[in-house]
């Protein structure tokens, strides 16, 4: 143990005394009080701000990223009259910290916070529709249903933000009696992300408390300030770099005032009425939205057009994979709407871009019916 600050004066105030130099004491007493009380002064800012930045990266480093983008998959009908059904959404797109599973259609919250979910549900019109959100198998959060109403096809979606506690599963249900649809090109889907957690922080240590253990010599005083400069300075490095995620949101919508056509193969959609364009990745020229760096996404996009001729709007990664469609067969007279969104992990230059399918048709106005959007969740 190092002696009292008090007692290491002393010494030093005898061992003047004892010196064949004249010595003016006091005032040499004054300049040591005077340094240990500015090192003290220091080494408590130091150790404010330090714990401050830990605690805040350390808050960082402990929230697990979580998104998942699921697809039922399958080419064909679900379908139940006996009774409820859980969904299985087998056709995994993404699912960054492995909270969903495809083996029992089930999303488990890892920890405490705020979600987004989503869904969207696809079926022929010639039987009710439905997906309905269960919490913990019997709490119903959430439902997209349609009656039948003929020949031809709807899509309807349903998604909100949902504080869940750690272990709360969320699925999908098939009501009885109603039924579901999709193919590899994944028209009902299943999506969602941790927001930001919502876990109570430890107090912090209070710098009175390490203050009180601080009853060293002036050079060991020095070398702990030091010590203390440099994990200040490397853990405030680590945080700016953390806070230098490049901020992504952008959306868009087709505009003009009019049906877009065509019956002679597929066609890149450009949405020129830019809402936002934070970051400027997407581009209005071309229709083409650029991943800025490796992360993931959430994107979005709703189509809309009249039900006599086939509505379409394709997600296309890097022009030739698709990843999300909302496709509506003709079915009279009317209007429809239909939407889709997904969680994607992109690479840094990954591309997405919207297409109309050949024989289809989608329609906007200055009231942005059919629109286009997404942000960084995180990077990877």
């Amino acid at each position: 143990m190092f002696a009292p600050v008090s007692t290491l004066v002393l010494v030093l105030v005898l061992a003047w005394s004892g010196s064949a130099q004249p010595v003016d004491s006091m005032a040499e007493l004054k300049k040591v009080r005077v340094a240990l009380e500015e090192l003290k002064a220091e080494r408590q800012v130091m150790s404010d701000r330090l714990d401050t930045a830990e605690q805040e990266m350390k808050r960082i480093r402990e929230t697990p990223k979580v998104a998942f983008a699921a697809s039922l998959g399958g080419n064909g009908l679900v379908k139940t009259t006996s009774g409820n059904k859980d969904l299985l959404y087998t056709d995994v797109l993404t699912n960054v910290g492995g909270a969903y599973s495809p083996a029992t259609g089930e999303f488990t919250a890892p920890i405490r916070g705020v979600y987004y979910v989503r869904f969207t549900a696809n079926a022929p019109t010639d039987f009710p529709m439905s997906a309905v959100l269960y919490k913990n198998s019997d709490s119903i959060q959430l439902i997209a249903h349609e009656q039948s109403s003929g020949e031809g096809s709807d899509t309807a979606s349903n998604g909100a933000t949902l504080l869940l506690e750690q272990g709360d599963t969320l699925k999908l249900v098939l009501w009885h009696n109603t039924q579901i649809w999709d193919n590899s090109n994944h028209h009902s889907t299943f999506s969602g992300f941790l927001l930001f957690s919502m876990e109570d922080s430890p107090p912090a240590e209070g710098a009175e408390d390490q203050l009180k253990t601080f009853q060293a010599s002036l050079k060991q005083l020095q070398a702990e300030t030091s010590g203390i400069r440099e994990r200040l300075e490397a853990t405030e490095q680590e945080l700016k770099a953390a806070r230098e995620v490049p901020k992504v949101a952008f959306a868009v919508s087709l505009g003009g005032n009019g049906l877009q056509k065509t019956t002679s193969g597929r066609r890149t959609l450009i949405y020129k009425d830019v809402l936002t364009n934070i970051g400027q990745a997407y581009d209005s020229e071309t229709g083409v939205f650029t991943a800025p760096t490796r992360g993931v996404y959430y994107v979005r996009f709703t189509a809309n057009g009249p039900t006599d001729f086939p509505m379409s709007a394709v997600l296309y990664k890097n022009s030739d994979s698709i990843q999300l469609i909302a496709h509506e067969q003709s079915s009279g007279e009317g209007s429809d709407t239909a939407s889709n969104g997904a969680t994607l992990l992109l690479e840094q230059g990954d591309t997405l871009s919207m297409k109309l399918w050949q024989n289809t048709q989608i329609w906007d106005n200055s009231n942005h019916h059919s629109t286009f959007s997404g942000f960084l969740l995180f990077p990877q």
